[in-house]
């Protein structure tokens, strides 16, 4: 399991309050997988999580803005066929995290409905979302991104600061 993937299976459990999450689900008759699915309540009331994740530190790119579009497309549209073939809903929580998404790709994948984008700013929201819950536990859940958060919100003496110091100016 990647770490990004494991932030999100961690904000599914403890925002979403999720109480089975599983990552890196092969789809039956299908190439690919799923990143994380999240489930939670039960019966009529269960609501399912589907999440692909993609952490590109240098921004999300699959080679050019239309193959990145074309291929989060194609992610988008295998999560909802194995929301309906495997938990016989029509209507899951589609979502697509990427911490660095150009504003370009934005602009187009907003053009297609059905998915929630947690994108840029609103992943950091979500991160710090998370981040305020772990720095309120210390009990182990299994999840090593939502540790790591837990970590380094009880730590003793100074927090880290997540910036790079000032660069000192070039000779």
């Amino acid at each position: 399991m990647e770490i990004g993937e494991s932030l999100v299976g961690a904000y599914l459990r403890h925002v979403r309050g999720c109480h089975t999450i599983a990552y890196n689900a092969y789809l039956p008759d299908q190439q690919g997988e799923i990143d994380v699915i999240g489930i939670g309540g039960a019966g009529v009331e269960q609501s399912v999580w589907i999440a692909e994740v993609a952490i590109h530190l240098d921004d999300l790119n699959y080679g050019s803005y239309p193959l990145t579009i074309a291929k989060i497309r194609q992610k988008a549209d295998r999560a909802r066929r194995y929301a309906r073939d495997v938990h016989h809903t029509d209507a899951p929580n589609v979502e697509f995290w990427a911490p660095r998404v150009p504003p370009g790709i934005v602009k187009e994948l907003e053009q297609f409905p059905g998915i929630t984008y947690v994108f840029n700013r609103e992943f950091t929201r979500r991160v710090h979302e998370l981040a305020a819950i772990a720095s309120r536990s210390t009990k182990l859940y299994g999840e090593e991104a939502f540790r790591l958060l837990q970590l380094l919100t009880h730590l003793v003496g100074d927090k880290p600061q997540f910036v790079s110091p000032p660069q000192a100016p070039a000779p």
